[in-house]
């Protein structure tokens, strides 16, 4: 399974649909909040609600399925760890800090795509391409040019 991840992209649809032209054959396209766009404009992207987001139609979070386990996403970074633990998740992602993470605790991968605009990090916006099997979670990092 390979996932293309993005967050905190405020309004900037253009650079959503250059990464959806550069990655076409992504097997899922996934927002983790703050796009300030609604459903229509985000495809093929699946988004959740973030802290700017005022669209109704958005979930506060996901669980998708995946090779690996469950994988959960929400905006914030303040998980439920009833919902993780009663649903056995294996992968957490999340946005809202505009800063890349990739950090393992207690068998679950946390992952912060990073910002497409604002970024509060040393890049200047970046992205995800989560690569998930049954024995492991590739995630590699990519800055916008």
């Amino acid at each position: 399974m390979v996932i293309l991840l993005v967050s905190d992209s405020h309004g900037d649809t253009a650079t959503l649909k250059r990464l959806v032209d550069m990655y076409p054959k992504m097997d899922m396209y996934l927002h983790a909040g703050d796009s300030e766009s609604d459903e229509y404009t985000l495809k093929p992207f699946v988004s959740v609600r973030g802290n700017c987001d005022r669209y109704r139609n958005f979930n506060d979070y996901l669980l998708i399925p995946t090779p690996y386990g469950k994988m959960y996403i929400q905006h914030k970074p303040h998980f439920s760890h009833s919902i993780i633990k009663k649903e056995n998740v294996k992968i957490c992602i999340h946005g809202h800090t505009h800063i890349r993470r990739k950090e393992s605790l207690n068998g679950i991968m946390y992952i912060n795509p990073g910002a497409i605009s604002y970024a509060r990090d040393c890049f200047e916006g970046s992205y995800v391409i989560l690569t998930i099997d049954t024995e492991t979670i590739r995630v590699n990092f990519y800055t916008l040019k």
